[in-house]
């Protein structure tokens, strides 16, 4: 076993973000530790620097700031209502917002803003009202209709977003405001399934922080331990919830990634604090976003520019320099850990095992396969069902702990603006390759109801098994012509993802010309009426036929010829069965097959129906 534990020689310890919050602020900047002489740091005098000084008591954790935010909902205007919303995000919403981490600006920083600024008063009402909604379960996504705290919600919202436009337009909004309106405004979207609105509110934030022009040492601390590092994370969410293919969207998601993680540092020997520890594995998912959209996924290894295989050997360097800063320090601190640090420790672990994975997916150069095949080749994640499983055992312990407090008398539906476990156990659930471990996986999700940012664990639920359907039920391949051989499509050649408001999600089926046809997930139906007589025969050649699921019979019929070969349609007259997507497959022989229950011709088939139209139920 690797000796894990630390080198004698001195180390620097401090790369990745300061360990207090006590010290003077041009220190903080420094980033080195401070003696915190009063008024000025000999530190900055011995070195003729000019000290900033200090913070203002009251944005530090003392017992007349805590009272004071305790007393707010009653103390701040408003109606009965309104109270009522602060009083729940302060009591339920604040907390929950970071997750399994402290943190002050949800906690403490905004509250107190809150105070002299309207649009962050009625930003925080509409959070915690909307989120009483949905801890009640009372919020419905994908509908149109809304109930009287969700209509309260809306309003609320809209006065936050009029104060902050109102204050823009007269040149009297503080930018650090504005920038924390912006990230309430994208949780409160998140929290109502509303992911258009919700990247509107971060682009707009992300302007305003790389256009910003820091004017004192007190607001480059804040925005760099606070401000920055939460437009960061909520950027890799986005990233996640932008449609599946690159697109010019989701890449000007990434420069905008890459601006914000500008001030990227070493990480560590061994990190000081999970603070620093979450913030360097926030720095490792940026530079996987880099990586990946450097890439061209219909090239091959071979043929990625260098600076793809520059990124990705950073990324794979960075990732293991993380678990070894990490590894190092839980033995030399967890003993210290609270209960909920130690939640945060476990969910860090989760994320890093789930980063290892994608650390390990791309392939060599000599692979002749398009990238994004490549990259997603059932046979590699076959490999990893230990890192799978060390997954699902460690979100169930979460899972778990959270059921504990629930019978404590928490709330049991919780909201998060940060990625917590349900992005792992859906990765779990797509791709790992053992039954028994996604099996459980999946019953983690449905029994821990939640929402992490743009992640809902009951529409990822819903997506998971629409998934499974169409990956269990059919017989997906494809036939190499030169060798005879059939070859397993990969899925990903198949379906793609689609995100869209109000929960509205779906599945992109993609045909042989990269022509992509909706199937629509949950209650809302689309139709399926491509004309696949116009798009066979363009080799590499994947098309499908719209059938159903049960045949109680199934004929040839003569359709059409194609270089001398007959081309035949398979007919399906059970109007009972549920709808499906059957693939064909290439083959020597004419005759009609079936594998796994399912009709399919070995010969080209295509189904040119006039009906045309199919749902999944």
């Amino acid at each position: 076993m690797t000796d894990l534990t630390p080198p004698s020689q001195a180390k620097r310890r401090r790369q990745c973000g300061p360990k207090t919050r006590t010290g003077c602020l041009t220190c903080k900047v420094r980033r080195i530790k401070c003696d915190e002489a009063k008024p000025n740091c000999q530190k900055c005098l011995s070195t003729g620097r000019k000290c900033d000084g200090y913070l203002p008591e009251f944005t530090l954790s003392n017992p007349h700031s805590t009272a004071l935010i305790q007393r707010m909902p009653s103390l701040l205007p408003g109606s009965a209502q309104e109270k009522r919303g602060f009083q729940y995000f302060l009591t339920q919403t604040g907390g929950g917002l970071s997750g399994f981490y402290s943190s002050d600006f949800w906690e403490r920083y905004v509250l107190q803003a809150s105070a002299a600024e309207p649009s962050l008063r009625h930003a925080i009402i509409a959070i915690g009202s909307i989120h009483e909604e949905f801890a009640n379960r009372r919020l419905v996504y994908g509908r149109d209709e809304v109930s009287k705290g969700h209509a309260f919600a809306i309003n609320q919202h809209m006065k936050a977003i009029g104060h902050l436009r109102k204050s823009l337009a007269d040149g009297k909004q503080a930018t650090l405001t504005a920038l924390m309106s912006c990230i309430l405004f994208v949780c409160f979207d998140s929290l109502r399934g509303h992911f258009v609105s919700a990247m509107a509110h971060l682009k707009s934030g992300l302007k305003i922080l790389r256009d910003l022009k820091v004017t004192s040492a007190e607001e480059e601390h804040a925005i760099e331990t606070d401000i920055s590092p939460l437009f960061l994370r909520l950027s890799i969410q986005a990233i996640l919830f932008i449609d599946t293919r690159p697109n010019p969207e989701r890449a000007e998601m990434v420069t905008e990634l890459a601006h914000v993680s500008s001030r990227d540092r070493a990480i560590p020997e061994m990190f000081e604090s999970l603070e620093e520890a979450r913030n360097c594995m926030n720095q490792v998912a940026s530079s996987l976003f880099r990586m990946t959209y450097a890439c061209d996924g219909d090239k091959s290894m071979i043929d990625q520019p260098m600076e793809a295989f520059d990124l990705f050997q950073r990324y794979t360097e960075e990732n293991e320099r993380w678990n070894t800063a990490f590894e190092r320090f839980m033995r030399a601190k967890s003993a210290a850990l609270n209960s909920r640090e130690l939640r945060g420790a476990a969910l860090l672990k989760i994320h890093h095992m789930t980063a290892h994975i994608m650390s390990k997916m791309t392939p060599v150069a000599a692979d002749p396969r398009p990238l994004a095949q490549a990259m997603n080749d059932p046979l590699i994640f076959s490999k990893f069902n230990d890192e799978f499983r060390t997954i699902v055992s460690l979100c169930r312990s979460l899972v778990a702990t959270e059921e504990q407090d629930i019978k404590n008398g928490k709330t049991s539906a919780t909201f998060s603006s940060d990625l917590g476990v349900i992005g792992p156990l859906y990765y779990v659930c797509i791709r790992c390759q053992d039954l028994a471990i996604k099996d459980l996986a999946i019953a983690l999700l449905e029994r821990c109801p939640r929402r992490e940012g743009m992640w809902d664990s009951e529409s990822g639920v819903r997506m998971v098994r629409q998934f499974w359907s169409i990956e269990q039920t059919h017989l997906l391949r494809d036939m190499n012509h030169e060798r005879g051989k059939s070859e397993t499509v990969p899925m990903c050649d198949i379906l793609e993802m689609e995100f869209g408001d109000g929960m509205k999600w779906s599945w992109k089926l993609k045909d042989a010309m990269g022509i992509m046809t909706p199937i629509s997930m949950g209650e809302s139906v689309a139709a399926i009426t491509p004309d696949f007589v116009s798009q066979v025969y363009n080799p590499p050649l994947r098309c499908f036929l719209i059938g159903k699921s049960r045949a109680s019979s199934a004929h040839l019929e003569p359709l059409a010829s194609l270089n001398g070969r007959e081309v035949r349609r398979v007919d399906h007259t059970d109007e009972n069965a549920r709808s499906y997507i059957q693939p064909i497959s290439f083959g020597l022989s004419s005759n009609a097959t079936r594998r796994g229950g399912i009709p399919v011709l070995s010969r080209l088939s295509v189904r040119n129906g006039s009906s045309g139209k199919t749902r999944f139920d």
